[in-house]
C-alpha cells in the first residue's frame, strides 16, 4: 500500500504536505484503518521543506501514532493488488508544486495587503497595495488556468489535501481550480476564467478580521459564532470595493458567494438572477470543496454524498445548470475506491463513465448472478438493477 497524507488541526509551523507524483492511483481511508507495513509514497515536509518522515518509510504503529500526533485524520492509500485491475489512473488536476506555490503566494499576498491597509490612512496607498495584490493573484490565476487547460484530466478527483493552519488559503485555491474547470465546461473565455479564479482566491479574506474564537473550534458553530462568520463576505468586499483594479465581477463574487438561488443565503438575501452568474459558480464550488474537506469539528463528507446534496438542491439553493456542470466536473467514486453494491457485493471502481459518473465499471469480489469467474466485473451502465450503496474502507469488516 502507498499512501498520501491528508491533514487537519496543524499549527502554523506544522503544515505538512505530500510532495507526490502527479499521477498516482489512490483511495481514501481513515487513519485508524491504516495497517502496519504500509509504505509512505513521498516524504512529509513542513513549510520550511524540512523532511519529517521520509519517502518509502515502512510504517509501524509508532509511525502511525506519530502521524496521528501531527493531527492527520485520513489518508489516501494505493494497493498494488487492486492497481492491476484498474483501467485508468487518478491524477491531481494540477501539479502539486503549482498548488503549493499558489497556496503560499495567496497567504503571503493577502497578509501583506491587509497589514498595509491597517497601517495606512491614505486611499492612494490602499489602492497601490490593492494593485500589487491584484498583480500577484493575477499571476496565480493564470498559472491555475494554464494547468487546468493543459491537463488531460476531464474531472477532478483530488481536492482535499489541506491543513487546518492554512485551510482558508488551500480552500480558496481549490475553489478557484474547480471554478475554472466548471467555467471551461460552460464555454468561458480566458479572461472570464481569470475573473472566476480571482473572485475565488479573494472570497474569504474577510475572515482575517474575525477573531479566531469564532471558527477555530472542535464543535459546530453556535448561533452567536455563526452570526459573526456570516459577516465575512461583506468584510471581504469592503477590502476591495475602493480598489478599482479589481473587476466588478470579482467584487460581486466576493460579496455574493454565500447567496442562494431561493434567497436563503447571506449577506443580502439575493435570489435568482439578482445573483451574479460567476458568483453562482464559485458558490457551488465553495460548498463542494468545504464539505469534502476534513475540519477540526467534523470529518470530510464523501464526494458522492456531497454531489448528491448539491444536485438535490439544484434549482433551489444552487443554480440548476451550475449544479449539473459541477456534477460533471468531479468524480464521485475515484478509481481505486472500494464500494458496497445494492446486491451486497463488494468491489473496487476500475473505470468511470465520463458522462454518467454514478454508473462506473466495478471489479467485484466474489461470483454472483451478475458476474462470472472470468470477468468479475459489473458495468453499471449495463446492469440497471444494481447501484452503489456506499463507499467502504475495509473489505473484511464492512
Amino acid at each position: 500500500m502507498v499512501l498520501v497524507l491528508r491533514n487537519t488541526n496543524l499549527g502554523r509551523d506544522a503544515f505538512f504536505i505530500m510532495v507526490g507524483k502527479w499521477g498516482c492511483t489512490m483511495r481514501f481511508v481513515p487513519l485508524y484503518l491504516v495497517k502496519e507495513n504500509s509504505i509512505l509514497a513521498e516524504s512529509i515536509v513542513n513549510i520550511r521543506n524540512q523532511v519529517l518522515l521520509r519517502k518509502d518509510t515502512i510504517l509501524t504503529h509508532k509511525h502511525i501514532d506519530r502521524i496521528r500526533d501531527f493531527g492527520i485524520k485520513s489518508v489516501y492509500i494505493k494497493d498494488p493488488v487492486v492497481e492491476e485491475w484498474l483501467q485508468e489512473e487518478v491524477k491531481d488536476i494540477i501539479e502539486p508544486h503549482v498548488r503549493k506555490n499558489a497556496v503560499f503566494k495567496v497567504q503571503q499576498g493577502v497578509e501583506a495587503f491587509l497589514k498595509a491597509v491597517k497601517s495606512s490612512r491614505s486611499k492612494s496607498a490602499y489602492s497601490q497595495m490593492g494593485e500589487k495584490l491584484h498583480a500577484e493573484l493575477n499571476d496565480i490565476a493564470i498559472d491555475l488556468i494554464d494547468e487546468v487547460l493543459n491537463t488531460s484530466q476531464k474531472k477532478i478527483s483530488l481536492m482535499d489535501i489541506k491543513s487546518e493552519a492554512y485551510y482558508r488559503q488551500e480552500h480558496a485555491v481549490n475553489t478557484a481550480v474547480l471554478s475554472i474547470m466548471m467555467g471551461t465546461k460552460m464555454g468561458f473565455k480566458d479572461n472570464e476564467l481569470k475573473l472566476l479564479a480571482l473572485g475565488a482566491l479573494m472570497m474569504d479574506i474577510g475572515f482575517n478580521e474575525i477573531h479566531s474564537d469564532a471558527f477555530d473550534h472542535t464543535k459546530p458553530l453556535s448561533p452567536d459564532q455563526w452570526h459573526i462568520v456570516m459577516k465575512h463576505p461583506e468584510m471581504s468586499y469592503t477590502h476591495v470595493k475602493e480598489n478599482t483594479t479589481f473587476n466588478a465581477h470579482v467584487k460581486s463574487i466576493i460579496l455574493q458567494h454565500h447567496e442562494r438561488i431561493d434567497g436563503s443565503g447571506y449577506p443580502l438575501g439575493l435570489n435568482g438572477d439578482k445573483i451574479n452568474r460567476m458568483a453562482k459558480i464559485v458558490m457551488a464550488a465553495d460548498v463542494y470543496d468545504a464539505m469534502t474537506s476534513d475540519r477540526c469539528y467534523r470529518n470530510a463528507y464523501p464526494h458522492h454524498e456531497v454531489i448528491e446534496y448539491i444536485m438535490g438542491c439544484a434549482g433551489k439553493t444552487f443554480d440548476f445548470n451550475v449544479a449539473t456542470i459541477l456534477s460533471r466536473s468531479v468524480t464521485p467514486y475515484p478509481v481505486g475506491s472500494y464500494v458496497k453494491l445494492s446486491n451486497n457485493q463488494k468491489g473496487v471502481i476500475i473505470k468511470n463513465d465520463p458522462v454518467y459518473p454514478l454508473r462506473p465499471l466495478v471489479r467485484t469480489f466474489g461470483v454472483s448472478r451478475y458476474t462470472n469467474r472470468e470477468s468479475y466485473q459489473i458495468d453499471l451502465m449495463d446492469v440497471h438493477n444494481v447501484t452503489i450503496n456506499d463507499l467502504i474502507y475495509d473489505l473484511k469488516h464492512t
